[in-house]
C-alpha cells in the first residue's frame, strides 16, 4: 500500500488497528513503518534483519510485531463499528481530511460517525469553559449563528458548556458540526447530552481517534484537542481560565501555524483571564464576526484551492503526476524540468499543455513553467 493509497482492505485495516496494541509503537513510528514496508501486511512480513534497519526499531518491537497477526482486537472493533454505524478512516484514506493530515502527529485513524465530507468545506473551531457565564453563553451563540450564516462548520469537543452550546446551536441554526471526542463513539460524554448526540450525525460528524469503548478518561482530552484545531482554519476562545483546555486548544493551533482568536471580557472575571493572556500573546481581539473573517479569507482561499487542486491531481496519470510534483510555483525552463523528470522535450511539452487545460500549470515567456 503506498503513502497514497485509497481505502484498506478489511484485512490490513484489521491488521494496522492491531499494530495501535503493540508496545512501543506509537502513530509516529507506523507512520515511519508504512512508509517504508508498504502495508501492514508488509511490515509484518518484514524480516527481523529488516526491521532493525529502521530507526528506533529495536529487538524488543520486533517480538512485539510477532504476536500482532493473532490478536483479535482489529476484528473486534470493526465489528464493533460497522454494528454502530461507525467507519473507520486511515491517515491513508483518500477521504482523511486534508488539513489535519498537515499537521505533526495526525491520528493514524479516525473513527467516524456521520458525515467527514463536510470538512472539505472551511471550518472553525469555538472552545471555552464548561461553566461560561451568561455572556459567554450569548457571545458563543451570536458567534455561532453568525459562522452558520456564513456557511462554515464549526469545530468543538461536544463537553459541557461552550461546547455544547457550539453544536446546539450550529444544529438549531441549519449548519454542520463536527464534534471531536475523548472517547470511543458508542460511549457519550457527558450523558446529558443524549439527545444532541442523536441529532448531530444528521447535520456533521462525531470523530475519535479512541477506539470503541474506551471510556472518557482524562487523560484523553488534552490529545483530542490537537484535532479540534488541527481540523479547522483557526480556533476561537470564548471564555477560560488560564489553565484549561481551551487554552491548550488555543496553543495547538499556534503550533499548527493556524489562526487564534480570542474574545474579551470582563477584567473582574477569572473566566477572561485565558482570552487576555491570549491577546497579550498576539492573538487576534474579536469584536464581531468581521475580525475573525478578515484573518481566515486568505486561509479559505488558499484552502478551497488545495482542495479543488486535489481532486484535480488525483485524476493524472502517472506521466502527468511526474511533472507536477517537479514543478514548484517558481518559474523553471523545459529543459531543465525535462533533465528533472527524465523526458524528452517534446514529449515533456505535450505533458505541459496538458496540465496547463486542467488549469494546474502556467506557461511564460522563455519556456518557462510553474505551478499555479
Amino acid at each position: 500500500m503506498a503513502d497514497n493509497a485509497w481505502t484498506l482492505q478489511p484485512d490490513e485495516l484489521s491488521l494496522l488497528l492491531n499494530l495501535t496494541k503493540a508496545r512501543g509503537i506509537g502513530p509516529m513510528k507506523i507512520r515511519k513503518l508504512i512508509h517504508a514496508f508498504g502495508s501492514p501486511s508488509g511490515i509484518l512480513e518484514a524480516s527481523p534483519k529488516q526491521l532493525h534497519r529502521m530507526p528506533q526499531i529495536g529487538s524488543s518491537i520486533i517480538s512485539e510485531l510477532q504476536h500482532i497477526k493473532s490478536l483479535d482486537f482489529g476484528t473486534t472493533q470493526i465489528a464493533q463499528c460497522r454494528s454502530a454505524g461507525v467507519q473507520i478512516i486511515s491517515l491513508w484514506d483518500a477521504r482523511y481530511p486534508a488539513l489535519l493530515k498537515k499537521i505533526d502527529d495526525p491520528p493514524v485513524f479516525l473513527f467516524v460517525k456521520g458525515d467527514l465530507s463536510i470538512l472539505e468545506n472551511p471550518a472553525l473551531a469555538i472552545v471555552g469553559t464548561r461553566s461560561p457565564s451568561e455572556y459567554g453563553k450569548q457571545v458563543a451563540e451570536k458567534l455561532v449563528a453568525d459562522l452558520v450564516a456564513k456557511n462554515f462548520v464549526t469545530v468543538s469537543g461536544f463537553a459541557r458548556g461552550i461546547d455544547t452550546i457550539v453544536h446546539a446551536v450550529t444544529i438549531k441554526r441549519g449548519g454542520l458540526t463536527a464534534a471531536v471526542v475523548g472517547c470511543g463513539l458508542d460511549v457519550i460524554y457527558p450523558p446529558e447530552n443524549k439527545k444532541l448526540a442523536q441529532a448531530l450525525p444528521s447535520q456533521g460528524v462525531f470523530i475519535s481517534e479512541f477506539p470503541m469503548g474506551t471510556k472518557p478518561d482524562a487523560m484523553n482530552f488534552p490529545r483530542r484537542n490537537r484535532i479540534i484545531s488541527g481540523l479547522s482554519l483557526g480556533t476561537i476562545i470564548v471564555e477560560a481560565r488560564t489553565k484549561s483546555g481551551a487554552l491548550i486548544t488555543a496553543n495547538l493551533a499556534l503550533e499548527q501555524n493556524r489562526e487564534v482568536f480570542a474574545i474579551p471580557g470582563s477584567i473582574f472575571s477569572p473566566l477572561s483571564q485565558g482570552p487576555h493572556e491570549l491577546i497579550k500573546e498576539g492573538a487576534k481581539l474579536v469584536f464581531s464576526i468581521d475580525d475573525i473573517l478578515e484573518e481566515v479569507s486568505v486561509q479559505g482561499r488558499l484552502f478551497s484551492r488545495q482542495t479543488m487542486m486535489a481532486a484535480d491531481t488525483a485524476k493524472l496519470d502517472a506521466r502527468e503526476k511526474r511533472v507536477f510534483v517537479a514543478l514548484t510555483e517558481q518559474p523553471i525552463h523545459i529543459d531543465q524540468l525535462a533533465a528533472e523528470v527524465g523526458m524528452s522535450t517534446a514529449e515533456l511539452l505535450g505533458v505541459l499543455l496538458q496540465l496547463e487545460f486542467s488549469g494546474l500549470v502556467r506557461q511564460m515567456p522563455g519556456k518557462l513553467f510553474s505551478r499555479l
